[in-house]
């Protein structure tokens, strides 16, 4: 009897370590389809619209006769610049460089607002580190900021025009003219919608890649995100909603009770931003 009673005991705890395992591969399955799903939607934000902007400045670049386009961002909130998308033959090298705040001819145009197209010889503001950096010889360049509402975001630049290599010495290339300014201001217009897509989109990828973590650390999402928010370098209206969203879903995660009145408050906040009542110049939400 006795032994029977041990093989039934040997079978039970068999069992119990089959079933632990298949629990523990069922979890392991679920945290990686988890990923997976996190870098699917993640590719779906991201990707297309560098695709998009990318085709928009090769669409760019050929109404412009430009030999070489780049759209550049803002590293962090000091004003220094990268590069987002870049074509033309040293567009992979470009991918590598930040410009200093204030540097160079895109970093004036970022922090003035003002528009430029210039023969970079004569002008003081040109950063000749880029071309050291990619072997490329910079003649001529048309600068234009990237605006979203009254934010800049980036700069769209143009440099050179095609063949500008076979020019015989001392002879000036030919410059950007005050048409081609114009006609650079509307791709401006549109690519900076893409841009602030963009930097919204990655940002959302990151929050997805930083959900995933802290599931599967069992450590709390709030939490882990808003660390990630005190030390990423963004603009800071985009910290602002990310934070918002947080504490929403926080509040929302709590009940049914919790969801309906975050939903009150915003539809009623809603309400009364639309007639005007609350002043844009308020900051202390």
């Amino acid at each position: 009897m006795a032994t029977k009673k041990s093989n039934k005991s040997k079978k039970s705890k068999a069992g119990g370590k089959q079933k632990a395992k298949g629990a523990e591969t069922s979890s392991l399955e679920d945290h990686l389809r988890s990923a997976v799903r996190a870098v699917e939607v993640a590719d779906l934000l991201t990707i297309p619209l560098t695709h998009s902007i990318e085709n928009l400045l090769q669409l760019a670049a050929q109404s412009l006769n430009a030999d070489a386009a780049s759209v550049l961002v803002r590293d962090g909130d000091e004003g220094g610049l990268k590069f987002l998308v870049a074509i033309g033959p040293v567009a992979d090298k470009l991918m590598m460089i930040k410009i200093p705040p204030g540097r160079g001819v895109v970093g004036f145009v970022f922090q003035s607002g003002q528009p430029m197209a210039v023969d970079v010889s004569q002008d003081p503001n040109f950063y000749p580190e880029v071309d050291t950096a990619t072997g490329y010889r910079t003649l001529i360049t048309l600068a234009t900021p990237l605006r979203v509402g009254a934010e800049a975001v980036g700069v769209l630049q143009f440099v050179n025009r095609p063949g500008w290599q076979y020019l015989a010495a001392g002879t000036p290339a030919e410059a950007f003219t005050p048409e081609e300014m114009e006609k650079a201001a509307y791709y401006a217009d549109a690519i900076a919608a893409l841009v602030d897509a963009h930097e919204t989109a990655g940002l959302v990828e990151t929050l997805f890649e930083l959900s995933i973590k802290s599931a599967t650390s069992g450590g709390e999402i709030g939490d882990a995100v808003r660390k990630w928010l005190a030390e990423v370098r963004t603009a800071p209206e985009h910290k602002d909603l990310m934070s918002l969203a947080i504490s929403l879903r926080e509040i929302a995660s709590r009940g049914d009770a919790e969801r309906q009145l975050c939903r009150e408050v915003l539809e009623s906040l809603a309400r009364y931003t639309e007639r005007g009542a609350l002043s844009t110049t308020y900051t202390g939400f």
